[in-house]
């Protein structure tokens, strides 16, 4: 491996893609093979996030520099704000909704690539309420679930609501993760309070930090649910599992 920090992971069939500080990594159950700026058009070694799209293109997000890149195996594309409309060179969060466009968290708000374009939203064109995008999940209606340095928004494609410590039962406005156990239900990552449940239907919140729970930390960078709904945290202290 090129470097021990692995920031993100995604599979596509036989293939697991690993995404690094020092490069991306493709490891086929055998073979690991390292896409580096020396070797490959990877615009930056620091690697924060990785998407595949309905046609099983590899979406790689830089950090602080690099921008976003599309890799199909073979063919690179490279978008920066330099080329494209893409807000920011620095890309923490990658997901496709249900018709396949691509979204983008970024330093500068989200944006959503439509194969040809991308559409931008921030806290100065938008109800966002600040522009240091963390993450974006969406759920199987298509709404987007936003978490930046000013709580959770939810945005279904037309109407913005944002939970923050001022309107409810979120613990801190600094939102690094959010995961879907079903639509309604969604596990919120924050970066020194903990984690929070939100049942949205009830408009219900739990909060477990290291005062209430077993939790060892409560800075948590990425929250994941595994197929058996066990919650895997990745903290500042290593991995817990809820």
């Amino acid at each position: 491996l090129p470097s021990n920090k692995i920031n993100a992971i995604k599979t596509s069939g036989s293939i697991t893609w690993l995404a690094t500080d020092n490069g991306l990594v493709s490891y086929d159950g055998t073979l690991m093979t390292i896409y580096n700026m020396s070797n490959s058009p990877l615009p930056l070694n620091n690697i924060r996030s990785l998407a595949l799209d309905l046609a099983n293109n590899l979406w790689i997000g830089t950090f602080n520099g690099g921008g976003l890149a599309k890799f199909d195996g073979i063919n690179w594309n490279v978008y920066t704000p330099g080329n494209s409309n893409l807000p920011n060179n620095s890309v923490a969060s990658i997901t496709k909704d249900n018709i396949g466009n691509i979204w983008v968290g970024t330093a500068n708000g989200i944006s959503m690539f439509d194969g040809v374009n991308f559409t931008n939203y921030n806290n100065s064109n938008s109800p966002l309420p600040n522009s240091n995008v963390y993450c974006v999940t969406i759920d199987s209606n298509n709404v987007k679930w936003i978490g930046s340095n000013g709580g959770l928004t939810r945005f279904d494609g037309v109407n913005w609501q944002t939970y923050n410590m001022q309107n409810s039962g979120l613990p801190l406005d600094l939102v690094r993760s959010v995961a879907l156990e079903t639509d309604n239900n969604l596990w919120i990552a924050t970066a020194g309070q903990g984690i929070a449940n939100f049942d949205y239907s009830a408009n219900s919140w739990i909060h477990y930090n290291t005062n209430n729970s077993n939790l060892q930390n409560n800075y948590i960078n990425q929250i994941t649910i595994a197929p058996t709904n066990k919650k895997w945290l990745s903290t500042e202290n290593g991995i817990a599992i809820k």
